[in-house]
């Protein structure tokens, strides 16, 4: 009987399981992960740490055991030490050695933390697992919490303040860019947003990076690159993540992520890779990059597992996109904003709604809107239709529920590919 190795179960892993049973395949799967429990959805992890999720209602597919008898799946707990690709084994860190004829390897990504001082302390905290959101939960039940640094201003680490000030906690956002959501907000967006979080409470202090963390009478004292210093209780590191790629031999190629073909193929026939640890096909560039996107992982794990299972299936990849809620303001972002262009802002008939985009001589290259969620899938399908270098027109129903919406006619027009 065929045997197929999983290493770890997030997103990625359970739907490449999932698509291996959906396919057919009838053989063993074994899959292998570090936690003790069900995969988690890192997205989730402010709503638990602030009480707003019960900690059951963040597992999407039901607990480990669930899901490994619904997939008819053999689970190994424990850290993997060594992926052995010419043999296609998998090493654990017990020393145990398991061999399979195929592995999907979706390993994910792990929070970053810098090389600094004070990094360890047990009061600096990083945000990504279901034990990291608990922890801060159980730091801020205790109640000796005044103060706090969030160092990233990131999506994750606005939703970290906004748990913060909920809990009546003074607060300091951190980053090293000069703006909020370097990655995503334009400029005249970011800004508004950062007035409307320091009109909430929020201490920002841009420009400068984390240089190290020491104590001081009980407390902590967070220093940054610019000589600035802020005493405060808690640090939590949202900076972002790295692709867990230190379990691989050097056969497999790899980047900032595992590389991959669309087919989830890597350079090594039988070996296939996903979600947060691989790269895949950024469509508006071209290029090859990890998109750390749910749906990306999840789209991008049923595709390995289709392929695994003896189908030719393909993934096209995807655009930079994201779309969050925090301190009840809607912010949404489609296209790479780092791409060459000029950057307009649109005066909407709807003065809660704020929309800029950053447009070439293509035409849109990025749209960033801030306040409003309800035709973000009207949008996001126009710009995948640019993407792909098709037809941006629209129809009569797509173009009255945005102008219903309070959107700018200039706008509405540009995104259906009408140069001015």
């Amino acid at each position: 009987m065929e045997c197929y190795g999983i290493v770890g179960f997030g997103c990625a892993g359970y739907h490449g399981a999932k698509a291996l049973r959906d396919s057919g395949y009838t053989g063993e799967i074994h899959v292998f992960t570090g936690e003790n429990e069900a995969l988690f959805n890192p997205m989730l992890t402010t709503y638990v740490a602030g009480g707003r999720l019960d900690e059951a209602a963040s597992f999407p597919f039901g607990n480990l055991g669930e899901a490994a008898e619904a997939l008819n799946l053999t689970v190994h707990e424990g850290r993997v030490e060594k992926l052995h690709t010419e043999q296609k084994e998998v090493e654990m860190a017990d020393g145990q050695r398991f061999s399979f004829e195929k592995i999907l390897i979706a390993a994910g990504a792990d929070a970053f933390v810098p090389n600094m001082e004070g990094g360890d302390n047990e009061n600096v905290l990083v945000m990504r697992t279901l034990k990291d959101s608990l922890r801060l939960k159980e730091f801020l039940e205790n109640g000796n919490i005044r103060k706090a640094v969030v160092v990233g201003a990131s999506m994750t680490g606005i939703k970290v303040a906004e748990v913060l000030l909920n809990k009546g906690v003074h607060c300091v956002l951190n980053d090293f860019a000069p703006h909020i959501f370097s990655l995503a907000a334009l400029d005249p967006i970011a800004e508004e947003i950062e007035r409307r979080v320091q009109a909430r409470g929020v201490e920002l202090a841009f420009g400068a990076g984390i240089s190290c963390v020491t104590e001081d009478g009980g407390g902590l004292i967070v220093e940054l690159t610019d000589g600035s210093s802020y005493p405060c209780d808690l640090v939590v590191l949202c900076i972002g993540t790295r692709a867990v790629t230190g379990i691989l031999d050097e056969k497999i190629e790899i980047n900032k992520g595992i590389l991959i073909d669309e087919r989830m193929q890597t350079n090594v026939k039988g070996i296939y890779a996903a979600g947060d640890c691989a790269e895949g096909k950024n469509i508006q560039t071209g290029a090859s990059q990890i998109i750390g996107l749910w749906a990306n992982a999840a789209s991008q794990g049923r595709c390995a597992g289709r392929n695994m299972a003896g189908f030719s299936d393909t993934y096209e990849g995807n655009i930079v996109h994201n779309i969050t809620h925090f301190m009840d303001m809607d912010f949404i972002s489609f296209g790479d904003k780092n791409l060459p262009g000029e950057t307009v802002v649109y005066n909407n008939p709807n003065p809660e709604l704020m929309t800029a985009a950053k447009v070439g001589e293509e035409g849109l290259i990025c749209v960033n809107i801030l306040g409003s969620y309800e035709n973000t899938g009207i949008i996001k399908n126009m710009m995948m239709k640019r993407m792909r270098g098709n037809s941006t027109s629209f129809d009569t129903f797509m173009e009255e529920k945005l102008r219903q919406q309070g959107f700018d006619s200039a706008f509405i027009k540009i995104l259906g590919g009408v140069k001015e």
